[in-house]
């Protein structure tokens, strides 16, 4: 009983809070809308022309609330003042079809923007007109409670505020539905003056079908994620997190997807720093890069950056895209960790997974220091995603080259295949046997073979198992005690079949009887292919007289 008097005291505390603090009800009625002035409100006028509604405050002492709820598929709100006030979005669904922003916010102050508990409120502005987005600051908002808020932006970005933009540990859902261009972006303030800023202490926020960059701070801006949830996804030539100066992750957790090519997961011209936090960032887009210190030498923003800091968090990148063409004719490979300037690691996790022949892991053009923390890089020529298949199993393995045990696998990649298709990859993390998880479409079984790609003589390998390999949904072959033993030969003197230490006449001989169909255990196919299309023919019988008349 006590419990629900004191709850009942609580709420007419807030409610007379906030008749004390002064509230403005704005509520939207399809084509109209009406709008509610308390008598102990003063310096408030407003106008409302079908549902487009106009305030204006002149008030400098006292934070109004203006609290927004209803629905018009054709409306707006334009505020208008000189001080401080509250904006709650209280379920509100509105539209501006006519053109213009669904909510413009033309003060310059701070606006706490409350998402009332228990409500969902949906923004659009128009594709026509001259607004910057379909909800508008020229201040800075401060978001906070727990109700969701979703924003499209059909003209340009889906949320704009011209100087800094926070979430409170206490806000709820921010989706992004859509932007023709970026999904939040703060700035186009006063360069220099340090309020131009994306700062995240909570809260979930998910920014998806954008025509640029996902969050994008201007003007020496900075982007900082102390905690909650963000997740982000770009298309062509963008960037997830893009910062004019400065990306530092403290804590809370971060997905990007990079599906776009030319684009980036995480990009700074000053420095990423990465001092905690859960930090997935998985790239399929071509040229692409996870994350990235870029230096530039533009004069409205931070000169002689592009560094990457990382003490603590955990990092994990999937690169899975090809390279592709530049302008310039150039290659633009596919990248985990690409740095114009140093890369700086004390502490933390950074686990990199790098596939296919134009994918790099880590590159720094100027010194990488590494002094605590651990890197685990696994590269693969092959590409293979993980999240395609809906089975598994798992196959503990080790690698012998010409029957002697590899101790070394940082130059090497070791693949499983069900026919032509990589299915899997070995994550060696002990000399004593490796790791694969062999993924397929079908619980079926099927064989599973193995191929061993050396990045010393960028050359593939088939790789004999000492056993046959079934695909099993979620079964074990091998164990870390008895791996499966996967030998390959590498490639010797090319021309030299039977493996004599010459080339002559007996190789040519061998290599007509090989086309023609007879066997001989002591032919070796990985010295008979010269012109390395992975087939024995005419033209390697050509091949190995060319280098018998050299």
């Amino acid at each position: 009983m006590k419990k629900k008097i004191f709850s009942l005291v609580m709420l007419v505390m807030a409610v007379c809070g906030l008749h004390a603090q002064g509230m403005v009800e704005v509520k939207y009625h399809g084509t109209t809308a009406e709008v509610t002035v308390p008598d102990d409100v003063q310096g408030v006028t407003y106008s409302v022309s079908g549902a487009n509604v106009v305030i204006s405050s002149t008030t400098t002492t006292t934070e109004y609330i203006y609290n927004v709820s209803g629905s018009s598929d054709d409306g707006s709100l334009t505020i208008y003042g000189s001080y401080k006030f509250t904006l709650r979005l209280d379920g509100v669904q509105l539209t501006n079809a006519h053109g213009g922003a669904a909510i413009d916010v033309e003060c310059g102050k701070r606006v706490a923007v409350e998402l009332v508990e228990g409500t969902v409120s949906s923004l659009a502005d128009s594709p026509m007109g001259a607004q910057k987005a379909a909800l508008y600051f020229k201040g800075h908002p401060e978001f906070k409670l727990s109700g969701t808020l979703n924003v499209t932006g059909r003209l340009k970005h889906a949320i704009c505020a011209k100087e800094y933009m926070e979430l409170k540990s206490s806000t709820g859902c921010i989706n992004i539905l859509g932007a023709v261009s970026d999904g939040i972006h703060c700035g186009k303030g006063n360069p220099g003056d340090g309020n131009n800023y994306f700062l995240m202490d909570g809260g979930t926020v998910d920014i998806t079908n954008v025509g640029s960059d996902g969050i994008d701070t201007d003007d020496y801006g900075t982007i900082r994620i102390n905690g909650g949830a963000l997740s982000l996804n770009v298309g062509d030539a963008a960037t997830a997190l893009k910062a004019d100066s400065i990306v530092a992750v403290t804590g809370g957790t971060v997905n990007v997807s990079v599906t776009g090519d030319d684009s980036e997961g995480i990009r700074a011209r000053y420095s990423v720093d990465i001092s905690g936090g859960d930090i997935h960032v998985m790239v399929t887009g071509k040229g692409s890069k996870a994350i990235k210190g870029k230096r530039i030498s533009e004069l409205s923003t931070v000169l002689n950056g592009g560094f990457v800091n990382i003490s603590g968090g955990v990092t994990n990148i999937y690169a899975l895209g090809d390279g592709m063409m530049d302008a310039m004719g150039d290659t633009l490979r596919c990248g985990g960790i690409y740095v114009d300037a140093d890369l700086k690691q004390t502490a933390g996790e950074v686990n990199i997974v790098a596939m296919g022949m134009e994918t790099t892991p880590i590159k720094v053009d100027g010194d990488d220091t590494w002094t605590g923390g651990s890197r685990n890089i696994v590269r693969t020529p092959w590409h293979t995603n993980a999240f395609d298949y809906q089975y598994d199993m798992t196959v503990y393995a080790v690698v012998e080259k010409n029957g002697e045990r590899v101790d070394d696998y940082s130059n090497m990649a070791v693949g499983a295949f069900i026919g032509d298709e990589c299915v899997g990859y070995a994550v060696f993390e002990t000399a004593d046997y490796g790791i694969m998880r062999v993924r397929s479409l079908t619980a079926e079984s099927q064989e599973v073979n193995f191929k061993v790609f050396d990045y010393d003589t960028m050359r593939e390998y088939e790789a004999n198992a000492d056993r046959d390999v079934a695909f099993m949904s979620m079964g074990n072959v091998g164990a870390p005690s008895q791996p499966v033993v996967l030998n390959y030969r590498p490639r010797g003197l090319l021309g030299d079949v039977n493996v004599d230490g010459v080339v002559d006449v007996n190789d040519v001989m061998m290599i007509v009887e090989y086309i023609l169909g007879y066997e001989n255990e002591n032919f070796h196919i990985e010295n008979a292919d010269l012109d390395d299309n992975q087939s024995i023919g005419v033209n390697d019988v050509t091949l190995v007289v060319a280098i018998i008349l050299d």
